[in-house]
């Protein structure tokens, strides 16, 4: 990706920070880092137009004035043209961190402002920084962001290790990166959110060979079962609480159609219960007691479990076979001893519990916009749910 327009950040990036968090109040006290005037020359021969967007509360704060701050500003523009650099805009924000502005950083609006001054886009911008209140302020913005290591920048690339931004030692050295055309001025992140997606897909990809037929049978069966007057229950730990929790809304709620609701109940829905169960009785009985107190033949439980190895759930099983329900399970890899004891298995093919739960989420949509497509035609048909 080609780069035209240079974002920089000013204390710091640009000039050195006085000691003890001094503001620079006077341009006597503006000395620029090592490597800065070399930089913005060489940003100069390489085309780029420079912006600098900087916070200056020192003026909000009374401990400076706005003519002092542009006397800085002048004398910085001064000595950069002098050393073969130009500086086309400054912009800066006056307002303290309690006048909760919108133009202070990590806020983006003088960053949006500079591009849409310069008439570069987003996407042809860096904005580098030595602080994260610059790099957010730039992922914002929508434009490249890159740290250097003076100022702040030690501590800030510790911190942010492993977000993807690129790390240079000064401005010199991200400025010989930009004059060679570096087509990646960020680094690469320790997650490539590209292989995600592209784990994902291979994982539903395998997901609708395998479990299409049995989806139709779960399907085939929970609708039976609502039909003719039995009720859905559903489980599951952690995230698979969250799946069993999603399930159980789009019954009694909706999913796309206005329908009347259908009788589902979330098994770790009712805190006190639970919480009273695990006291007494053991977590392991946490859902198995519950579908003991509630269940009746020919109701159906939806066990959630990506190990398909969780006590509780296997319990829950155990008992809803116990009391003639049917037992669906949503699980991963080779199912575990859930899928041993269960009646119908949507067991994702994956081993990833990231993956195997954005399966089933999709198979919860995939079940409940076939039931709505099955109750529409039997309401259609005049016989009831």
């Amino acid at each position: 990706m080609n780069v035209r327009h240079v974002i920089l950040d000013r204390d710091g990036v640009l000039n050195r920070e006085l000691p003890g968090l001094q503001l620079v109040r006077t341009p006597a006290e503006m000395h620029w880092l090592p490597g800065a005037l070399e930089g913005l020359a060489l940003l100069r021969r390489a085309n780029q137009r420079v912006s600098i967007v900087t916070n200056q509360s020192g003026v909000g704060r009374g401990l400076m004035s706005g003519d002092a701050l542009g006397a800085i500003h002048q004398r910085m523009r001064d000595e950069a043209e002098a050393a073969g650099g130009l500086i086309h805009e400054i912009l800066y924000c006056t307002h303290t961190p309690e006048d909760a502005c919108e133009c202070r950083k990590p806020a983006p609006a003088l960053l949006r402002a500079a591009i849409a001054r310069s008439g570069i886009n987003a996407a042809e911008t860096v904005a580098l920084g030595d602080a994260e209140r610059d790099l957010v302020a730039g992922w914002v913005a929508g434009v490249q962001t890159a740290l250097v290591r003076t100022g702040k920048g030690k501590a800030t690339e510790a911190r942010l290790r492993g977000l993807g931004v690129g790390v240079y030692d000064d401005l010199l050295s991200f400025a010989h990166a930009i004059a060679a055309n570096s087509r990646e001025i960020t680094a690469p992140a320790l997650t490539d959110p590209r292989r995600v997606f592209e784990e994902h897909a291979s994982v539903v990809g395998a997901s609708a060979d395998r479990l299409s037929p049995i989806v139709q049978r779960v399907v085939a069966v929970t609708f039976c079962a609502l039909r003719n007057g039995h009720k859905v229950m559903a489980c599951g730990n952690g995230g698979s609480a969250a799946d069993a929790q999603h399930l159980v809304a789009e019954l009694v709620g909706r999913f796309r159609d206005t329908r009347k609701p259908l009788p589902a109940y979330l098994l770790s829905g009712d805190p006190a219960t639970m919480t009273a169960v695990a006291n007494d009785f053991g977590y392991d009985q946490v859902f198995a007691r519950p579908i003991e107190a509630l269940a009746a033949r020919g109701d159906v439980l939806f066990a959630f479990s990506t190990s398909g190895a969780s006590a509780n759930i296997i319990r829950a099983a155990s008992t809803g076979r116990q009391s003639g329900c049917t037992v669906i399970a949503l699980t991963g890899g080779d199912g575990g001893e859930l899928a041993r004891i269960s009646d119908l298995v949507l067991c994702v093919p994956s081993t990833v519990v990231a993956r195997i739960q954005e399966v089933h989420g999709v198979l919860n949509h995939m079940m409940c916009e076939a039931l709505d497509a099955l109750l529409r035609d039997s309401n259609a048909r005049g016989i009831s749910p």
